[in-house]
């Protein structure tokens, strides 16, 4: 009893320094990005983009409904906003959002969420879940960003790759204040537009912790294993994002979730699509204006919002 105390002393003030980029993180779920290499800088110079990111508008009885895909954290030297873009959000009364996971009261919240969801029983730890090979590879990874291991070890693995995950994309120099809902939800909240969720942070954070263990460990050990050539993985989403190339972006944030599992697909990405798709026709028939600003892999592919709202028999035009 005393020891388990002695841990929970030492994880409580850890877990509160890294909150915020664990809880970007999870509820983000990184638009796909798995963990980064030990290159830092950027091979992609973002302050050259012509940015022309894609933007989809759905007008029927009488509502107006603005699809735009975001990525969470983003350079600041990235200029995303495009004519299109900001025509659609001053015009729009709602802004709708994945979740709340900026606010004072969401994060004290997921302070309270994440030692129940997100730390393993007494007595197991991240190494004996993930074996020598792939705990070795974390090891490394973590000791490239300044940060020991051994912190990790109360963690599930789920929320032990995120959290790294999210640190590494701040070594990149992407920032969560320059991230697309951060810039957005400050305006809204500014123009007295109104704000809205399709989903709540306690619900993502059971997403993620709800997968199998198979899952979680195997999600990691494919990320860790994979990162040969995550600087330029990155810099291709963002820019593929930005510059509206769904295909490519498709391919490369769902087509990396799809590869690591097809549990983690469905809990990640193809479900809740299907789960915003009665969300998305209810205001609808509530008339107004609405701009939806969701995970950029949320809109593309098959099994995307948008082809999902065309099956429908919705028509959708692309700016």
């Amino acid at each position: 009893m005393r020891g388990g105390r002695i841990q929970n002393m030492k994880v409580r003030p850890m877990l509160k320094n890294i909150i915020r980029q664990a809880a970007l993180a999870a509820l983000g779920f990184l638009a796909g990005v798995g963990l980064s290499s030990l290159e830092r800088s950027h091979a992609q110079d973002y302050a050259a983009i012509e940015a022309s990111p894609a933007l989809w508008t759905l007008e029927a009885d009488g509502a107006t409904v603005h699809l735009f895909g975001t990525f969470h954290l983003l350079p600041e030297a990235l200029e995303w906003r495009s004519d299109a873009v900001n025509a659609a959000f001053e015009a729009s009364d709602t802004v709708w959002f994945e979740a709340d996971v900026l606010s004072p009261e969401a994060q004290t919240r997921m302070q309270t969420l994440f030692p129940r969801l997100g730390l393993n029983p007494q007595g197991v730890t991240l190494s004996s879940l993930l074996g020598a090979e792939t705990y070795a590879a974390f090891e490394e990874q973590a000791a490239a960003i300044g940060v020991p291991a051994a912190n990790f070890e109360p963690f599930r693995p789920w929320l032990a790759g995120i959290t790294l995950g999210a640190m590494q994309l701040q070594s990149f120099g992407f920032n969560q204040l320059t991230g697309v809902e951060a810039v957005l939800g400050a305006e809204a909240a500014e123009a007295g537009k109104r704000i809205d969720y399709f989903e709540t942070a306690e619900g993502q954070l059971r997403i993620l912790a709800d997968l199998s263990m198979e899952t979680q460990v195997e999600w990691l050990r494919v990320s860790l294993a994979d990162m040969d050539d995550l600087r330029g993985d990155i810099d291709r989403m963002v820019t593929a994002w930005a510059t509206g190339d769904m295909d490519l972006l498709d391919s490369q944030v769902n087509g990396s979730i799809r590869d690591a599992s097809g549990e983690l697909y469905e809990a990640l990405m193809a479900s809740r699509n299907r789960n915003w798709v009665p969300q998305i026709e209810a205001l609808i028939a509530g008339g107004g204006t609405h701009f939806i600003a969701v995970g950029a892999g949320h809109l593309p592919g098959d099994d995307g919002v948008v082809e999902l709202l065309q099956a429908r028999g919705y028509t959708l035009t692309r700016h």
